[in-house]
């Protein structure tokens, strides 16, 4: 596997425009373990392959990392996702987790009581509170913003 695996793990994160160490960040593996992979000195672990399969920057292209074929019984009209339509994707999903996210964080503001008629509302503290809980998922957006570019 880890000639053709290094190969094959390079084309994915050249075609998806990532370096070395933002690909491993954003898949969570060490750099150097990560660049181990690439070069083909070191096999995957199964944990380091099932990053592959569960982040939706990658599971789209899991099977092929690892086979070299498509997934079987794939719909073979969805079978060749550009890289744009899979940062798409994952764009989506950071969407979607920052919306649930801010409304969670909005729902419990209003269970405290912060909102009701006739009563002054701390915009405040609710930005305080919004920021606390979305935070994490600007800086992580903030930070993969920073890398394309650099």
């Amino acid at each position: 596997m880890s000639t053709s695996f290094a190969t094959r793990l390079k084309q994915l994160r050249v075609s998806l425009e990532e370096s070395q160490i933002s690909f491993s960040e954003i898949l969570d593996i060490p750099t150097a373990s990560y660049r181990k992979y690439e070069k083909g000195e070191r096999e995957p672990t199964l944990s380091v392959i099932e990053k592959f399969f569960t982040h939706p920057l990658t599971q789209n292209h899991a099977c092929w990392l690892i086979t070299g074929e498509e997934r079987p019984n794939a719909d073979t009209s969805n079978t060749q996702m550009t890289p744009s339509d899979v940062t798409q994707s994952y764009n989506k999903d950071f969407e979607s987790k920052f919306i649930q996210t801010a409304k969670e964080s909005l729902l419990f503001i209003c269970h405290l009581g912060w909102f009701k008629r006739g009563k002054e509302v701390n915009f405040e503290s609710c930005g305080k509170i919004l920021l606390r809980d979305l935070e994490p998922f600007l800086d992580k957006n903030a930070g993969s913003q920073q890398k394309k570019v650099s």
